[in-house]
């Protein structure tokens, strides 16, 4: 058990099962299921997919993304739907930290998504879409200042910057000639200094200078394992952990001298989602637990087949001092995205 964690009010790990339409809830102290959130039963569609999870800092609310559902749920502590917002397969998700504002791009599965995102009011869930111009938008992080959302494309080696002060779009090209490199997430260092996108058919962590935050400059690459997928850097911005889909593993880079650290292998199963404790200690990831790879408009991923009964998702739980996994823990199956109450998603 992390002491720490113990002592403090319940730190929540939230964890979309995307083929089960539910969400499990960990109680990060004692690596415990305290809830399963069946979001059929609460009234969503019979396939609702839960895919991407995101929290507030101090642990009040919780949003995730329903991309069979068509849209962006808020829940409370208690995980009771307080409101939703309409948007067509919404994807990954990020918070602002500054203002009350949650965006969301689009799902891989939409093969024809439309070039947008929305852009939220957390209070009231009223939201407006936003063109990014670059096609397939999925992977998303918003700048530590708030100023700049980064939304990487799919379809193309492009990042749009939305700079939301002035509510304007810029793109930026992406080294990789005219073959898309799947641009799955990007992230941003704590300081705001730097962006790191992965790139899933190069098998790469691409890393960026952020100097001039609207126009991002790409300074180098860092082979991974097979098909990266989300990223996360740790609360103190040293180091970048990335989870391989494929070759089921977690790459850990010094985000200082750009080197791999180590590659930590366990029982991961195609993980997917990645969150780490707001104190660094503790890094967790979902995984499908799925062998079956679904083809999305030429874009693979792992997901279990329909009319199947799958295997059960599974959390691997890392020791990130110790590079080591510490505990598996399984839930609903298919895990996807995840989100840990001040935790770096």
């Amino acid at each position: 058990m992390n002491t720490l964690l113990a002592l403090l009010s319940p730190v929540f790990v939230y964890i979309a099962n995307q083929a089960s339409g539910k969400v499990t809830v960990i109680d990060a102290a004692t690596d415990s299921i305290v809830a399963t959130v069946d979001f059929t039963a609460l009234g969503f569609s019979a396939n609702p997919k839960p895919h991407h999870i995101v929290v507030e800092p101090d642990g009040s609310y919780w949003y995730v993304s329903l991309v069979g559902a068509n849209a962006v749920v808020k829940l409370d502590r208690a995980n009771r739907v307080v409101a939703k917002a309409e948007t067509v397969t919404p994807g990954l998700l990020a918070l602002d930290p500054n203002r009350d504002v949650l965006y969301s791009t689009r799902s891989m599965s939409a093969v024809n998504a439309p070039a947008r995102i929305a852009v939220i009011n957390r209070k009231t869930m009223q939201l407006e879409e936003v063109e990014v111009l670059v096609p397939r938008p999925h992977g998303l992080a918003v700048a530590p200042d708030g100023r700049h959302a980064y939304v990487a494309s799919l379809g193309a080696n492009q990042i749009a910057v939305y700079d939301a002060q002035r509510e304007h779009v810029g793109i930026v090209d992406v080294p990789g000639g005219d073959t898309s490199q799947v641009l799955v997430q990007v992230a941003v260092s704590p300081d705001g200094h730097t962006l790191v996108a992965t790139a899933q058919i190069t098998g790469k962590l691409l890393v960026f200078d952020l100097a001039d935050p609207a126009k991002p400059k790409f300074v180098r690459s860092i082979s991974t394992g097979d098909w990266p997928w989300l990223v996360s850097f740790t609360p103190d911005g040293r180091e970048v952990w990335v989870p391989n889909q494929l070759s089921n593993d977690v790459t850990v880079i010094d985000a200082r001298r750009w080197c791999v650290v180590t590659t930590v292998k366990g029982e991961f199963a195609q993980p997917d989602g990645i969150g780490i404790s707001g104190d660094g200690r503790l890094v967790f990831v979902a995984n499908h637990n799925t062998s079956h790879v679904m083809n999305m408009g030429g874009i693979q991923m792992a997901m279990p087949a329909s009319a199947t009964t799958a295997a059960p998702g599974r959390v691997i739980v890392i020791d990130a001092r110790r590079r080591e996994v510490v505990r598996r823990i399984d839930t609903a199956r298919d895990g996807a995205g995840l989100g840990i109450a001040g935790g770096k998603p």
